[in-house]
């Protein structure tokens, strides 16, 4: 019995070792691969948040790209509609090689820009940008956009890509209808946009060869694509994964397909559409890649076994703490991203203002020229008629009044593109305002209360008194329209920093010291989308023939052009506050300029001048202006005549040139030759624009005399007498 009891002792002593050890076997063997599926399960998720964070980061860049490029095709139109808006189609092919280089230097610098075609109501070609003389006998009507628009279902339509009947290049084309005044159908302008402009885009975007990246209509219309696809098949089905998906959630999201419509490759796409357009950016990552990477990153735990496991284990312990600093990390890089956001829109707002900008400095010079010479011929008839009826003075004033407004047109829209000559002086802003006070009471009106705040101790102001006087006055204006049923109008100086953080904050700021003018009204005020585009060119919210739009537009263009500030503050119902910030001044205050009277013509002998100008009407003008100034004249073509005849005329005391002149050599060169020659000879400047040859930074060189385009005798004779004849 105790042999028994003791064999038994020794069974049960010898099943719970073994238990033990097999529990402490399947221990070394379990607990590994526990760890090691736990390590591989993190290793996976890691990567795959990875991938996530790299396709979101790439559908980020080619959605601002694609948007800039789409939001440039539409400004472009708008300038196009603003450029042919007062002509017939008619009037539109007798102007065609003017118009052509007019859209020739509009898109000449816009990579995404094939080319601009206008297109009359039955598709005829009219005028392009990059094809003159159009060819004969090319239609457009038949195609699809055409079709759209002339039936009244699209106002806007990008294209599929398809091969231009009159370049032969492929393009796919943003367009818009024109409307007659009635609100008919007029035509069409559009865009020419290479595809392979995209694919440069999308190329310099994309982060691997796994990576695709596509602009699709959301018709499932493939319109450029990264690699690109040469197949025929352009368009996917609608049961396809990405149409689905755009029916589910059509402003943007993601999907997997297990099958690409283009090159049969499982991939996961994430996808946003265009505002206003539907167009879609979409980028896809294999999703074998993503298995690939970790299986390479697991790879090494593969090859050391158990012992790397373990270390696995504790890479990923201090993975997680690493992931919270990657947290922070990822923060500062989306604090970043809002940044360089910001700092896109304002490249895109100054990419449009320039555009606008170049398109007023080509054509001022032009218009001011006929500016010039329509001002001239009806000062010099109404000199020369003896005797005048009521009548023919009523429609000379007409007609002086006319040329008045269309000169003033000219400035505002060189305001906006910071292309006007400006006298730059320190003032005393709480003078200026004071000064304007009587001024501003007489044209707002009894039912507009106007306050000042004036602060003491103001610094001085570096700004153009006579532009600032326009820019103050437009400022109340708009706030009295803002009040029809009358309020109060306040305006406030003081004295103000802008440190970096708002420098930071707001685009073109330069932080430093200003002197503050605030214009405020209790008004109706703006809702944010108005504040956003109110200073654009032409935007206005007022009725038609109550407001050209350029406003507030010329106002930024100065004070910018002076390297100040502009912000508004506004609230629906409750008014709007403007405030211009003008640098700070160091120099000594000038007294604000006062009216000089008007200088008589000259009855007498005047200086002996030579007359430079390459424009026949302008030069008539200002060879009969001089000569009603009492002077002798000389007159010339270009800079090569006009000193062959300085050498033939040694009396000539007076060079009248215009700035722009033919032949290489402009009229500030010319000057430096004669005087260098002619020591004592005296240089009067006239142009129609703000030429770098006398203007830098928007303020004219010291000691230089100019008469701006278009100009009167009397101001002529003001000028020369000014210079001491």
């Amino acid at each position: 019995m105790r042999r028994l009891l003791k064999l038994q002792t020794w069974t049960l002593r010898g099943t719970t070792a073994a238990d033990a050890s097999f529990v402490l076997l399947a221990a070394t063997v379990v607990v590994p691969l526990v760890l090691f599926a736990g390590a591989s399960w993190m290793a996976y998720g890691e990567t795959q948040r990875q991938f996530e964070e790299r396709v979101s980061r790439t559908l980020d860049l080619l959605y601002v790209g694609a948007r800039a490029t789409f939001e440039t095709q539409q400004l472009v139109v708008s300038n196009v509609l603003g450029l042919i808006d007062d002509f017939s189609d008619g009037e539109i092919r007798q102007n065609e090689a003017r118009l052509h280089e007019q859209l020739q230097h509009l898109v000449r610098r816009l990579p995404q820009v094939e080319d601009v075609f206008v297109l009359d109501r039955n598709g005829l070609p009219l005028v392009a940008a990059n094809v003159y003389p159009l060819p004969a006998n090319v239609s457009a009507a038949d195609r699809p956009y055409f079709i759209a628009h002339r039936d009244g279902r699209e106002a806007r339509y990008v294209s599929e890509t398809f091969r231009s009947r009159i370049k032969g290049s492929e393009i796919f084309q943003y367009s818009e209808r024109r409307l007659r005044p009635d609100g008919g159908f007029d035509g069409v302008v559009l865009v020419a946009i290479p595809p392979a402009y995209f694919g440069k885009l999308f190329e310099q975007a994309a982060e691997a060869d796994h990576y695709t990246t596509s602009l699709i209509r959301a018709d499932g219309e493939l319109l450029a694509r990264f690699p690109a696809y040469t197949g025929s098949v352009t368009r996917l089905e609608a049961s396809s994964s990405f149409m689905r998906a755009i029916a589910a959630s059509p402003d943007g999201g993601r999907y997997s397909t297990p099958s690409g419509a283009f090159d049969g490759i499982a991939r996961t796409v994430v996808y946003r559409k265009l505002p206003d357009l539907p167009v879609y950016v979409a980028v896809g990552v294999a999703r074998d890649a993503m298995l690939q990477a970790w299986l390479h990153r697991m790879g090494s735990h593969l090859l050391f076994g158990l012992p790397a496991t373990l270390a696995l284990f504790a890479l990923a312990l201090l993975a997680s703490r690493r992931a919270a600093r990657q947290g922070e990390t990822l923060e500062r890089l989306r604090e970043e991203q809002i940044k360089r956001t910001a700092a896109e829109e304002s490249l895109r707002q100054s990419q449009k203002m320039t555009a606008v900008g170049q398109l007023t400095a080509g054509i001022a010079h032009d218009f001011n020229n006929l500016l010039t010479g329509i001002g001239g011929a009806i000062e010099m008839i109404g000199r020369r008629v003896p005797e005048t009826t009521p009548e023919v003075v009523r429609f000379l004033e007409l007609a002086r009044t006319g040329v008045a407004r269309a000169a003033t047109l000219t400035q505002r829209m060189l305001a906006f593109s910071r292309q006007q000559p400006l006298q730059i002086e320190a003032i005393d802003a709480n003078r200026l305002v004071t000064g304007m006070s009587e001024l501003l009471r007489r044209t707002l009106g009894e039912t507009v209360q106007i306050e000042t705040v004036l602060s003491g101790g103001l610094w001085r102001a570096k700004a153009d008194p006579t532009q600032l006087e326009a820019a103050v006055l437009n400022l109340a204006i708009n706030a009295r329209d803002a009040m029809p049923g009358g309020g109060t109008l306040t305006i406030e100086t003081a004295n103000a920093h802008l440190d970096d953080a708002y420098a930071a904050a707001n685009a073109e700021v330069t932080p430093g010291q200003f002197v503050m003018i605030a214009v405020s009204d209790t008004g109706t005020g703006m809702d944010q989308q108005t504040i956003a585009r109110a200073f654009e060119p032409f935007f206005t919210t007022k009725e038609r023939g109550q407001g050209t739009g350029l406003g507030l537009s010329m106002t930024f263009g100065y004070v910018k052009q002076i390297g100040g500030h502009l912000k508004i503050y506004s609230e629906l119902g409750h008014g709007t506050t403007v405030k211009l910030y003008l640098p700070r001044a160091h120099m000594e205050v000038r007294a604000l300029p006062e009216l000089a009277p008007a200088a008589s013509v000259a009855s007498g002998t005047g200086p002996i001048t030579l007359v430079v100008e390459d424009d026949p009407v302008v030069r008539d003008f200002a060879v009969a202006a001089c000569r009603e100034c009492g002077c002798s004249v000389y007159e010339a073509g270009d800079g090569e005549q006009a000193l062959r005849i300085l050498e033939q005329h040694g009396d000539i005391q007076l060079l009248f040139t215009d700035v722009g002149l033919p032949g290489g050599m402009n009229g500030r060169q010319l000057a430096g030759l004669a005087t260098t020659r002619r020591p004592d000879l005296k240089v009067l400047y006239m142009t129609g624009y703000t030429a770098n040859a006398i203007v830098h930074h928007g303020v004219i060189d010291a000691g230089v005399n100019f008469l701006g385009k278009p100009f009167s005798v009397s101001a002529l004779a003001a000028k020369i007498k000014g210079m001491g004849f």
